[in-house]
């Protein structure tokens, strides 16, 4: 009998052992070295105790990161979520080439990382880029520097971003639809209640764990994100093209700066804001879960 109550532990055992090495130990190696001085892989750390966190209090560069996360936050959320919902209840009806819509839309997801960023920065460039050019069809004056203005570029690579995991979201409500019972809407339609009727009363309320799931990835992927931001930013003055991740990699690695405790504190900070953010959030979820049950 307790050997057949181990054994499902003694199966999780390798997994674990997995997440231990590359996320747990990691993620306290960061925390250990937050609270050091360290130069240089070759010289031996010291001692500092929460003077990294205090100094990045007073980073101006690191506030401005944060900012950016919030806005990436906030622009994926009105962007990406509401767009991604009204396509998905679109492309659940039976239309002619949904099937390819689909497929079309979901594409910039498996797309390589570096064709994204070289497909936008064409789009972005100005004079002869396709966004100005396009512009320039009614307006033959048009000139705009896109990415050249550092107070808005960013904002423009936060467009390229929602642009991108848009299908993502779109595949997350495709899948809450199908998952709704049919006989829900035959019975509304028995009822004399029309498309627009169906979606309010229906399709929208039961998908909100959907949405819920949705909105929570949307936030972490925000907080975290990393790779068209350093691609596509990099031409921009440094405290107006840094998110929290970009910035801990700057701090660490690039330009041989050699601060890699003070980059521990940034990417602590960054773990930090991120469990304030989503876990108040999973627990009402789970609450209103409960409650719905």
């Amino acid at each position: 009998m307790k050997h057949g109550r181990l054994t499902p532990f003694l199966f999780l055992l390798p997994a674990l052992g997995i997440y231990a090495v590359f996320v747990l130990l990691p993620i306290g190696e960061s925390f250990r070295l937050s609270l050091f001085h360290w130069s240089s892989p070759l010289a031996k750390p010291r001692f500092c105790g929460l003077a990294n966190f205090t100094d990045l209090m007073q980073d101006r560069v690191f506030w401005w990161a944060l900012y950016h996360n919030a806005l990436l936050v906030g622009l994926s959320l009105a962007i990406q979520l509401p767009v991604a919902c009204g396509l998905a209840l679109l492309l659940s009806r039976p239309i002619r080439g949904r099937g390819l819509l689909r497929t079309a839309l979901f594409a910039p997801m498996v797309m390589p990382t570096a064709a994204i960023a070289a497909l936008w920065l064409f789009i972005y460039q100005p004079g002869d880029g396709l966004l100005t050019q396009l512009i320039r069809i009614v307006r033959p004056d048009f000139d705009y520097g896109w990415l050249g203005v550092p107070s808005h570029a960013m904002f423009w690579v936060f467009i390229t971003i929602c642009w991108r995991y848009t299908g993502f979201h779109l595949v997350l409500f495709l899948a809450g639809i199908s998952a709704i019972p049919t006989q829900l809407y035959e019975a509304a339609r028995i009822d004399g209640a029309g498309e627009w009727s169906q979606a309010r009363h229906i399709t929208l309320p039961l998908l909100k764990p959907t949405l819920a799931v949705a909105a929570t990835l949307s936030i972490i992927g925000s907080l975290k994100y990393f790779d068209l931001v350093y691609l596509m930013a990099a031409g921009v003055p440094e405290e107006s093209r840094e998110l929290l991740a970009t910035y801990v990699y700057r701090l660490a690695f690039e330009g041989f700066s050699g601060r890699f405790g003070y980059g521990s504190a940034a990417a602590v900070s960054l773990l930090l804001v991120a469990l304030a953010v989503v876990l108040p959030l999973q627990t009402r979820r789970r609450a209103a879960t409960a409650e719905g049950a």
